[in-house]
């Protein structure tokens, strides 16, 4: 893997003493939703932004879809809720200009004929990259290949944005200002449940932050899978490992979402929001991040 690191420039200062112990304050959330209403995702996500920014964070991640919902179905094929999805990551870009806080959401983005399952990571007032999902379930419950095309098809590594090219691919590394230590990699859901996830070689190649995206809905005793994989690939890694999920509001036809959310640190859970709830969700932990890099050093 030869990533490509991209900084963040105009973050605000951190109000703590955090950064200078080598620590971070990340938080993962899962906001109240309404399936395929961007605006009304919109001001959840802003509000938990806002909220999550007052207690310190300087790090927040955000569900898969999270502005459009992951149960849209087939009004992914529709253009109208795609522009809104477009306008919606502008401006969550720009609400993170004066919170000092980086964000990673999810989003569809279409380009060069394609429609493409999204992480975007966003942080003084801009999207500094976009991250496509490279492994798309579609069996049993899942039909993402109806909508979705895979990372692998991505293509050129640039998108073009509001304010000049936008960074595109799976190869992306972020290092905001706030913590030049925390190398951040990003992933989508279902790449975490593979045999070889791209957070192993997003690791290998620096990251001691891992973050996932995720929609993964309940079956029975999944929530204790899912919390046994989160840490484990965090112990695997040597990383901090966020995993975002989305919330009940997804639950719109036959499948089940809990909002179950967690974060874990070399192979310790160190937060993890309460399953099936339909208000806004933010779970808050400070990591480590230098005695993560001691110990890979070590």
């Amino acid at each position: 893997m030869d990533p490509t690191c991209y900084g963040v420039s105009s973050m605000a200062a951190p109000e703590t003493t955090l950064s200078s112990l080598g620590m971070l304050r990340l938080g993962v959330a899962s906001p109240e939703l309404r399936v395929a209403d961007v605006a009304f995702n919109v001001a959840r996500i802003r509000e938990v932004m806002a909220q999550a920014a007052a207690d310190g964070c300087r790090l927040l991640l955000l569900p898969e879809l999270a502005v459009t919902g992951y149960s849209c179905g087939d009004l992914f094929q529709q253009p109208l809720l795609l522009e809104r999805a477009r306008t919606a990551l502008l401006e969550l870009a720009e609400a993170t200009a004066g919170l000092g806080l980086a964000v990673a959401v999810g989003a569809p983005v279409a380009t060069r004929g394609r429609l493409f399952n999204c992480a975007a990571f966003l942080a003084g007032g801009r999207i500094v990259g976009i991250v496509p999902k490279r492994y798309l379930p579609n069996s049993r419950e899942f039909y993402e290949e109806r909508w979705f095309s895979s990372a692998a098809e991505a293509g050129p590594d640039h998108l073009e944005g509001e304010g000049g090219p936008i960074p595109f691919g799976t190869d992306l590394l972020f290092r905001p200002d706030l913590l030049p230590e925390a190398l951040i990699g990003l992933e989508i859901c279902e790449d975490l449940w593979v045999p070889a996830p791209p957070s192993a070689q997003q690791a290998l190649a620096g990251a001691t932050v891992l973050l996932n995206l995720s929609a993964s809905p309940e079956t029975l005793g999944k929530h204790d899978y899912r919390r046994d994989l989160v840490v484990s690939q965090s112990a695997r890694c040597l990383a901090a490992y966020a995993y975002a999920s989305a919330g009940p509001g997804e639950s719109s036809t036959d499948l089940v979402f809990a909002g179950h959310s967690l974060i874990a640190e070399n192979g310790q859970l160190l937060a993890e929001t309460e399953r099936f709830r339909f208000e806004s969700q933010l779970a808050l932990a400070d990591v480590d991040v230098e005695r993560l890099l001691t110990e890979r050093r070590g």
